[in-house]
């Protein structure tokens, strides 16, 4: 049991200095670095690709593909303030940009992660619908695009915002890696 302890005090934190070899060799920092980069290479330029050829083309503006856009301005915002992230800490070994970022990238990826996901949803929803047409001659309008858009991003900011005002907190495990801690609520009945 002591030599568990000595361990794990020994062990740096997540903001004190590189976690190799305490969690795992430098070549396996470097491997997923290497990984990440590319992984931060293509998702920029597919995404980007996505973004630039629905804005240009009108004819590729159809409700459909508002949820389309929407999905991959979530994924760019993944890349840009997680995957970015994870590929810094990997070269360096552990989070050397602070507390405030780390929260910030918890609060970012958390967001964009519900939001592409609830996108997708949405696009099956809309599948269903037209393929299967439990309502109908039902048309997927713009209308109905920009609220499945909004409610997303509203939805997501509903999950992910109580850390931010106060009620729980995002806290990092291992290499600024999020986790919501709630607190308890306290209801007094009179």
């Amino acid at each position: 049991m002591h030599s568990a302890n000595m361990s794990a005090q020994e062990s740096p934190g997540p903001f004190e200095g590189p976690q190799w070899p305490h969690l795992a060799p430098r070549s396996t920092y470097l491997t997923v670095a290497v990984l990440m980069g590319m992984v931060v290479v293509l998702a920029f330029f597919v995404n980007g690709m996505v973004i630039v050829v629905s804005l240009k083309y009108k004819k590729l503006r159809s409700p459909l593909n508002y949820i389309l856009v929407n999905l991959a301005v979530a994924d760019m915002l993944v890349t840009m303030f997680g995957s970015t992230v994870s590929f810094h800490n990997n070269i360096f070994g552990f989070f050397t940009l602070g507390k405030s970022v780390c929260e910030l990238e918890g609060f970012v990826v958390s967001l964009t992660g519900i939001v592409g996901l609830w996108s997708l949803a949405i696009l099956a929803l809309e599948r269903y619908i037209v393929i299967c047409k439990p309502m109908g001659d039902f048309r997927f309008q713009q209308r109905h695009a920009v609220m499945g858009c909004a409610f997303t991003w509203i939805w997501a900011l509903l999950w992910t915002s109580p850390p931010l005002i106060g009620w729980c907190s995002y806290v990092p495990e291992g290499r600024c890696v999020f986790f919501i801690v709630l607190r308890p609520i306290k209801v007094v009945f009179y």
